[in-house]
C-alpha cells in the first residue's frame, strides 16, 4: 500500500513489476480489513480491474496479519 487516506475514502497501491499503481477505494477492501482500512506499507492482495479512468483495485485484502479473519489476537 503506497498510501491510503481513510477521511478521503481512497489510497493507491504499488503494483510490482513497474506495472501502474493502482487507486482502492474504500468500498473495494475485504470486510474484514475494513474496521481497521489499510495504512501505508500494508501488504495487501487485490483483483485489478481496467476502466476509462485508469486501473483499480477491486477485493483488496491484507495480506499480512491484521484482518480480523486472519487473526485470533484480535478483537471485532
Amino acid at each position: 500500500m503506497k498510501w491510503f487516506g481513510p477521511d478521503e475514502g481512497y489510497g493507491v497501491i504499488v503494483r510490482n513489476g513497474g506495472e501502474p499503481d493502482a487507486i482502492v477505494y474504500f468500498s473495494a477492501i475485504q470486510m474484514c480489513c475494513r474496521a481497521r482500512g489499510l495504512m501505508t506499507g500494508d501488504k495487501v492482495s487485490f483483483d485489478v480491474m481496467a476502466d476509462s479512468e485508469g486501473v483499480r483495485a477491486e477485493n483488496v485484502r491484507r495480506t499480512e496479519p491484521g484482518c480480523w479473519a486472519s487473526r485470533v489476537d484480535d478483537p471485532p
